[in-house]
């Protein structure tokens, strides 16, 4: 040991025991040197970091143990800014180890000045660079690790905030939706309870979904006595006549149920001086997955259909009361005919014109006696169709012959069907009659027939006038005449078409038209052709 060191060593304060552990089990290495540089004192954790023995460092300079650059570093830096500042930190350098290993540390020192006897010492803490780097590296690790686990929670956090204002504003939607769903339905039942017709809407079972007050009035009207509620099988509901109980099939509700829609099925309900007539109205609900239900409306025609049949007696009462008076006029008048050569001419003459407006006005008495009456006198039987056709055309010859018209024929000599020879016969003259009067210029009409599968077809097409879409709805409506035959003034007063439909409809057949304003229109007929 040189004199420097054992001087340093006497320099060192004595220290007890524990200290003494603590210094020397300490994970830094400690170096207490002189002002020079001299080493007076290092821990065991420095003396086997750099490999050599403890005892072998003290007395021994610090530069010796720096590679050159970082002695001058150490030198010409460290130790003047020790001496001025008293202090330096983390200075970098590498020491030399015993097999000549360069060794990164980072210096921390403190400079204790000079005490009475005790020279100034320098304190030196060394800290291993690459183990302090694989720390600051676990340290950045975990700092990152925190970080990610902070804006993760974060996250999760706004997540959840975010999850929570959607649910807020769901429910508020929500709660706004149903409010607005319940100021509608109030609004809708409102409306229903206002109109006059009576509205329920069904499911596909027929259990009732809505109804207004008008429907539940309507429901008790049909009640049986005693009953404060039934199901509709129950409730009195009748045919057009009053009297018939509707079947359950035919009963609105039980129809919709079946996936039927339809328009004004007539029924009544109740019953005495309080049943009313209703016409419903019922259309399905059909969705993505298929019928769903029906709304079906009840609107009261009691009104309507008795002013219908009152007017349907009254015009059969004065026809009736005309047709006596009118057969007596033309019977005088045939009377006073026959002695036509024993009365004046001008006097025959007026007698002829009295006669023929007295067959017009009887013609048109029978009309409304017709459809007054309806189809119920029809007899069916076996008949040669070709036959009525021909003994038609052959009366309306001379009519047509008149007008410039040209009777067409086109039919087989036969054609079996089963009708009413007289009723059908004056279906075929009303159709020929008006294909003549609406052919004002002439022209020809084809009168054509044929069979097909059960049924047996006539037609009667003429090219006169025609009619416009609005009037062939019209066409078999009582009383109506197309604006073109009113200005032409062609007599008739709008029953032949409704008269013919009645009879072909009660022999269960059916009578379409065609027609095109300025090319002519076309009645087609159809018939059972055999019983």
């Amino acid at each position: 040991m040189t004199e420097a060191s054992r001087g340093a060593e006497l320099a060192v304060p004595a220290v007890d025991l524990d200290y003494r552990d603590l210094f020397h089990g300490s994970p830094s290495g400690y170096i207490v040197t002189l002002e020079d540089g001299t080493i007076a004192e290092a821990n065991a954790t420095f003396a086997n970091w750099i490999g050599r023995p403890r005892e072998d460092l003290i007395g021994t300079s610090l530069l010796a143990l720096l590679p050159v650059g970082d002695r001058i570093v150490y030198s010409t830096h460290a130790l003047p800014q020790l001496g001025v500042g008293r202090s330096f930190a983390e200075l970098a350098v590498d020491f030399l180890s015993a097999d000549g290993t360069r060794l990164p540390a980072l210096l921390s020192a403190t400079r204790q000045p000079a005490d009475g006897s005790r020279p100034a010492l320098d304190r030196v803490v060394v800290f291993n660079a690459h183990e302090r780097r694989l720390y600051e590296r676990e340290l950045v690790g975990a700092l990152r690790a925190a970080e990610r686990a902070e804006a993760a929670r974060a996250s999760a956090e706004a997540d959840v905030l975010e999850k929570q204002r959607a649910l807020q504003e769901k429910d508020r939607v929500l709660q706004e939706s149903l409010a607005e769903s319940l100021r509608k339905e109030s609004l809708l039942q409102t409306v229903l309870d206002t109109v006059e017709v009576g509205v329920s809407v069904v499911d596909e079972e027929g259990n009732v979904i809505l109804t207004n007050s008008r429907q539940r009035f309507i429901h008790r009207r049909a009640l049986p006595s005693g009953s404060t509620q039934a199901n509709e099988c129950e409730l009195l509901i009748f045919g057009p006549d009053r009297v018939t109980p509707l079947p359950p099939e035919l009963r609105p509700v039980r129809r919709t149920v079946q996936g039927q829609s339809f328009s004004d099925q007539l029924v009544w309900f109740g019953t005495g001086e309080a049943q009313r007539a209703f016409s419903v109205t019922a259309r399905s609900v059909q969705r993505p997955g298929g019928f769903q239900g029906s709304v079906i409306a009840f609107s009261d025609v009691t009104g309507l259909v008795n002013a219908v049949a009152a007017k349907e007696d009254f015009v059969a009462n004065v026809s009736h009361e005309l047709r006596t008076p009118l057969t007596s006029i033309m019977g005088y008048l045939d009377l006073a005919l026959e002695d036509e050569g024993e009365i004046p001419a001008y006097v025959a003459t007026s007698l002829r014109v009295a006669l023929r407006n007295s067959e017009k006005l009887l013609e048109l008495v029978s009309d409304l006696l017709s459809a007054a009456a309806g189809p119920s006198s029809i007899k069916q039987q076996p008949a040669d169709l070709a036959e009525l056709l021909l003994g038609a055309m052959t009366s309306a010859a001379p009519r047509a012959e008149i007008g410039k018209v040209k009777l067409v024929a086109d039919f087989p000599a036969q054609l079996p069907a089963f009708l009413d020879p007289q009723r059908i016969g004056q279906v075929i003259d009303n159709l020929l009659s008006n294909a003549v009067k609406y052919s004002p210029d002439g022209g020809p009409v084809t009168v054509s027939a044929w069979t097909s599968g059960d049924s047996v077809y006539f037609q009667v097409a003429d090219t006169g006038i025609g009619m416009t879409h609005a009037e062939q709805s019209e066409v078999f409506t009582k009383f109506f005449r197309s604006g073109t035959s009113r200005k032409a003034a062609i007599p008739g007063v709008g029953l032949g078409l409704v008269i013919s439909k009645n009879i072909v409809e009660a022999h269960q057949g059916t009578i379409t038209l065609t027609s095109e304003v300025g090319h002519g229109t076309a009645f087609t007929v159809r018939l059972p052709a055999v019983g």
